[in-house]
This record gives structure tokens, sequence and C-alpha cells, in this order.
């Protein structure tokens, strides 16, 4: 979705402890941002059916849904960026926040500073994604699903610190040498099959970029 520079960034907050819910949402309206908050996955849909959403932060334990899931089908569905919030600290439950295809993720409690810097940082890469996806349309115009390539690209580009570019070529060669879809490859990433397996296997291809890479940053 494209934001209109003239209005402030609208948030959606997925949350259902109700004091948590209220805290975030009050520490975004301070900042300046446009808010809408939701208990359910459920409600958090209906919301997105009827306002324009920028970002949401969404809870992993939501009652009635897996807010993994609900991230990942609101950016594959609907081309919204979102940042998970956890209140779990096991390795497996972050890790699985982190190969999501969230921007970021929070663990509970969170801060005000905490919050507004995720927040900031997520925005600003929702604008890279959001260029990214006009630039992907581009280059993969025979693809039927271009936000998934764009999202699995801006995976990429956290994980590795690459640009726009860069991520695209990384990851056209491994679905290359996978012998599958760059969509395939996308939705895999997205849905965090593979895992840590599949990015340690993008950072073995991402190293076939580097003479190239490091030449061309030479003088």
């Amino acid at each position: 979705m494209k934001h209109d520079s003239n209005k402030p960034h609208a948030i959606l907050v997925v949350e259902d402890d109700p004091g948590l819910l209220r805290f975030l949402v009050q520490a975004l309206k301070v900042c300046g941002y446009n808010t809408a908050s939701a208990e359910s996955a459920a409600a958090a849909r209906d919301v997105i059916e009827h306002e324009h959403i920028d970002l949401a932060l969404i809870d992993i334990g939501l009652p009635d849904a897996d807010g993994i899931e609900l991230g990942q089908s609101l950016a594959t569905e609907h081309g919204i960026p979102f940042i998970h919030l956890t209140g779990q600290t096991e390795n497996e439950a972050i890790e699985r926040a982190a190969r999501s295809g969230a921007i970021t993720y929070l663990v509970k409690p969170v801060g005000i500073e905490q919050l507004t810097a995720a927040v900031a940082t997520a925005l600003t890469r929702a604008t890279e994604i959001s260029k990214l996806m006009r630039s992907v349309e581009k280059l993969s115009g025979d693809f039927e699903d271009k936000k998934a390539v764009s999202i699995a690209v801006g995976i990429v580009m956290e994980r590795f610190g690459l640009s726009d570019g860069e991520a695209f070529e990384v990851l056209r060669y491994a679905a290359r040498s996978h012998q599958e879809k760059l969509q395939t490859l996308a939705e895999r990433l997205i849905a965090g099959h593979g895992g840590m397996e599949l990015l340690a296997s993008l950072s073995k291809y991402l190293r076939k970029f580097e003479p190239t890479r490091k030449q061309g940053d030479s003088p």
C-alpha cells in the first residue's frame, strides 16, 4: 500500500493483553502516528478491510490464530510490513519470530524508546520495500505474485546488508540452483520453511557475488 506523505503513518497494534494494547497505542499516538487496535486476528483482518494501514505490530500469541501466520498473510495478501511482539524468551520462539518475514521483533515488556526506534526503522524499511516492489515488477514480469518476491528480497536485504538489486540477484541465483521458481523460493523464505538452513544457503550464494561487489565498491 502506498503511503500519503501528507498524512501520519497508520499503525495497527494486534495484542490480546488490554493493558499492553492501551500502552502501545498511546505511546504511538504521542509520537504522532495514527493508530488502530485489535485484540484478535479476526479483529485485525476487519480493520485491514476498512482502514489503510502502513505497519502492523502483532503479538505472536493471539487467542484465535498464530500471530506469525497472521503477519505473513498480511504481508503477502495486503503488502503490509509487520513487527512481532513476543513474551517468550526461548530460543526457538525468538528464532521463529526472526525468520517469519517480520522486519524486526520486540520481546515484552517493551519500553517506549525501544518501541519508537523499532517502528521508525520498520517504516523506513517499508518504504524501501515499496520501491522494491515497483523495481521487482520490472525485473520479474513473468511471476504471478510479485509481492512475495519483493518481501523475500527485503528479508535478504535485512539479513545480509545488501542493496535491493544485490538481494534480488542472490535470490534469483538460489532459485536457479534449487531448480525452482523465484516465487516458490520467496514464499518458502517468507513462511520460514527451511529456516536457518535456507538463510545459510543464501549466504553461500552471496559469497559468489563478493568479488563483483568488492570490485564495484573500489574507487
